[in-house]
């Protein structure tokens, strides 16, 4: 049986857009294994966000270079069909001041970084979203840079089609287990093909990553979070542009190109399994302080995701200390997808054995054992 240079477990949109970034280094003998196919899992019902807007400097720069990515991603994937980036910001709100002030903090930062995020009155956040209700809270910040991409699913299939013109091949089947001989990866063993061998093995395999590595012996801090996505009936006029969130009041919500609006309650009060009548009840009530047009819509469907979350909400990045061979792109904490260019640029690189352009060792497995976490405070 032919032995690969690279396997990649997950084809997901983090593990193709590594098969992506590995073919810009001239790999081509490189396998990636799904069980359920392309962006069979949590990728295909992402909502598509992409935000620059985040407290922890890592992040920040991660978000800005694939934001460039994604503004010229129909120039570097050449897909069928065109993807479809729109620039309509993000707007969070600030209902009292020490919200305004701790954030703040994170204003400077993304500045500092190039981001160019800043503070509005309730009367310019009320330019921007003329149905906003202006007294329910006190400021606002907003990146004009700040979007999202049409179709997730989409976006994943363009990655892999793009792999595949350079040849790398995907096959579905169900990854058991990684083959660890002598302390080394040496390949991985499937359901349906038993074992493939290869020289290195990339996980990044989402929901299953935990399970999976612990396979090799590595044991994977990441919880798993609940997040439930209400959609209401489409809205011909175009009154929600850009994606508002409130931390304070758990809210979000988002007007796709379709004219559906996408909403959510995040606060800790109701905890899953949901009670599909409080979450829309609450989601309603909190969202419709902020945003009154959300009384005459109508919600008719939802859907649950689930974060693969570690302690610092931060993904996990990189080799692993000790095992050579392999190698994890997990722990998205719920960022994978806006995330997934600077991700799958960097993990290629560094399974390729060179420097990455963005320095993403501090997310390396290892800080866990060196009690070095970096707290990501900006999570929706």
């Amino acid at each position: 049986m032919k032995n690969y240079d690279v396997i990649i477990v997950g084809a997901g949109i983090i593990g193709c857009s590594i098969a992506y970034f590995l073919t810009e280094k001239g790999y081509s003998n490189v396998l990636v294994i799904d069980k359920g196919g392309i962006a069979s899992d949590i990728t295909g019902i992402c909502p598509g966000g992409v935000r620059q807007q985040w407290g922890t400097e890592i992040n920040c720069i991660m978000s800005k270079a694939s934001t460039e990515f994604f503004k010229n991603i129909n120039a570097y994937l050449e897909p069928e069909h065109e993807i479809k980036f729109r620039e309509v910001g993000y707007l969070y709100t600030f209902h009292s001041e020490e919200a305004k002030r701790k954030y703040a903090q994170s204003v400077t930062l993304q500045n500092s970084l190039g981001i160019p995020t800043k503070f509005l009155s309730p009367i310019e956040a009320k330019e921007i979203v003329p149905g906003i209700n202006e007294s329910s809270f006190i400021a606002a910040s907003f990146c004009e840079t700040d979007g999202f991409a049409d179709d997730a699913y989409h976006v994943t299939h363009s990655f892999a089609t793009a792999a595949k013109r350079k040849g790398v091949q995907f096959i579905n089947d169900d990854v058991e287990r990684i083959i660890v001989e002598n302390g080394v990866v040496k390949g991985v063993y499937c359901k349906n093909r038993g074992n493939i061998t290869c020289d290195k093995v990339v996980n990044a395999a989402g929901l299953g990553s935990k399970k999976l590595a612990k396979t090799a012996d590595v044991d994977l801090p990441i919880n798993f979070e609940v997040r439930r996505i209400l959609y209401t009936n489409r809205v011909t006029e175009r009154i929600l542009e850009p994606l508002l969130i409130s931390f304070e009041k758990g809210f979000a919500a988002k007007q796709l190109t379709d004219g559906t609006i996408y909403l959510s309650y995040l606060g800790k009060d109701l905890q899953p399994p949901f009670n599909m009548f409080d979450f829309q009840l609450r989601a309603a009530e909190v969202g419709t302080e902020i945003f009154p047009p959300l009384t005459d819509l109508v919600i008719h469907s939802h859907v649950d995701g689930t974060y693969d979350s570690t302690p610092d909400h931060q993904a996990i990045l990189g080799c692993v200390d000790g095992l050579p061979g392999y190698y994890q792109a997990v722990g998205m904490s719920g960022h994978g997808f806006m995330m997934s260019p600077a991700v799958g640029e960097a993990v290629a690189t560094i399974v390729a054995e060179q420097t990455p352009k963005i320095d993403v060792s501090s997310l390396n497995y290892r800080r866990f054992k060196n009690n070095q976490l970096i707290f990501e405070p900006s999570v929706v």
